[in-house]
């Protein structure tokens, strides 16, 4: 009892203790710590994301926030630069402004840039178009509202005109075939049977290749990007579906260039692929 009444004593005789370390203090609620920084009028420090599209826009922000704040001397010093992490399968680089600090090995790491690249209309379209199962109606209407930037080869690579490959897509059946051979022997006898699916169009022309020029994410170069034509011949009606030409290969390339123009904006801060997690 006696020592329980001490205790309560002691807690009351001294309600608040200063850590020294920046505003925070312990109270005698068992001396949990508390931050006061949410009952002032601005933050202790810089922390947050800045996310944009804008290679420029990134640029401004990472180079006018590379300097912390020495907590002792309080003046601004100009760290080591900070990091930049490329993310290869996001299109997107984050530079971490306070990946160092001022009389620490590593700063707190949640004061952040992001770009982060926001891919054309052609490159969604496509990507949300590639292994899909059209009807022959459905791909009919992608080919005449897409026409007008695509050019269309056959199988050998001869040009075709958009109007002679949408006739020759509308006007597309399946025709089947098959045969059989018999054939009998003194101590034998074989029978195969052979049969045919193809597409066929009443038109002389059949598409088998579309390409497009399109630089895939705003601010990249343009690239020419070709899609294959899949005619799925298992059904009564031609199933369609178009697959990128080397998409890994795009996406490597995407990527690449991505990281080029990234170094080439800020050539002195550290450029990586991959990203960062504190």
């Amino acid at each position: 009892m006696e020592n329980t009444e001490a205790n309560a004593i002691a807690k009351l005789s001294k309600p608040v203790d200063s850590l020294f370390r920046g505003d925070l203090v312990a109270v005698n609620n068992d001396y949990n710590i508390e931050d006061l920084e949410k009952f002032q009028e601005g933050r202790n420090r810089a922390r947050g994301v800045l996310k944009t599209p804008s290679f420029e826009d990134f640029k401004s922000f990472v180079l006018a926030n590379s300097s912390v704040s020495d907590a002792e001397e309080n003046i601004r010093t100009l760290p080591t630069p900070a990091p930049v992490f490329v993310d290869h399968k996001n299109v997107s680089a984050t530079a971490v402004l306070n990946f160092t600090n001022a009389g620490f090995a590593q700063g707190h790491c949640d004061y952040k840039a992001l770009l982060q690249l926001e891919p054309t209309v052609v490159w969604s379209k496509l990507n949300a178009l590639k292994d899909r199962k059209l009807s022959q109606r459905d791909f009919a209407v992608f080919l005449e509202d897409w026409v007008s930037v695509l050019e269309i080869t056959d199988a050998a690579g001869n040009v075709i005109g958009g109007a002679q490959a949408l006739a020759a897509i509308r006007n597309m059946k399946i025709d089947s075939s098959s045969s059989s051979d018999h054939s009998v022997g003194n101590l034998a006898e074989s029978r195969s049977r052979f049969d045919q699916v193809e597409a066929r169009s009443k038109e002389e022309f059949t598409p088998a290749y579309f390409k497009i020029r399109d630089a895939a994410y705003f601010g990249l170069d343009e690239r020419l990007i070709v899609l294959r034509l899949i005619i799925n011949t298992n059904d009564e009606k031609p199933v369609f579906s178009v697959q990128i030409v080397k998409e890994e290969l795009i996406q490597d390339e995407i990527i690449q260039e991505f990281k080029a123009k990234v170094i080439e904006l800020l050539p002195e801060n550290p450029v990586r692929i991959g990203t960062f997690t504190a």
